[in-house]
């Protein structure tokens, strides 16, 4: 596949701020919370631009990715645990998925045309 550079950023992204947030008081997860949604919503607007998504659906499965970073450090106080690998890998699997399989379809109906 040729453009992963933005769900991989993403995916990272993710990652290292709920990482961050194992170790973190209330007021550290809001704040990198919001500045991470902040830049990765800036970044989620240029990939846009720069037609970095197969079609709408994969653009809001990466919303949500945002969506999630951002709800979780407004709404969960506290986050001692390590269950959001679970969390990213499901996500990782859906996006991958998805991008995969549409890039499977478009191939198949180029080799028939």
């Amino acid at each position: 596949m040729k453009k992963w550079s933005f769900s991989l950023l993403l995916g990272a992204a993710y990652l290292g701020v709920f990482h961050l947030w194992t170790f973190s008081d209330r007021i550290v997860i809001t704040i990198s919370g919001l500045l991470a949604t902040l830049l990765l919503g800036i970044g989620f607007a240029f990939a846009l631009k720069q037609h970095y998504f197969l079609n709408r659906w994969d653009a809001l499965l990466h919303a949500v990715f945002i969506l999630d970073i951002f709800l979780e450090a407004i709404f969960i106080e506290v986050h001692d645990q390590f269950g959001f690998y679970l969390c990213a890998a499901a996500f990782a699997i859906v996006v991958g998925g998805y991008r995969a399989y549409l890039n499977r379809v478009k191939t198949a109906r180029l080799e028939t045309n």
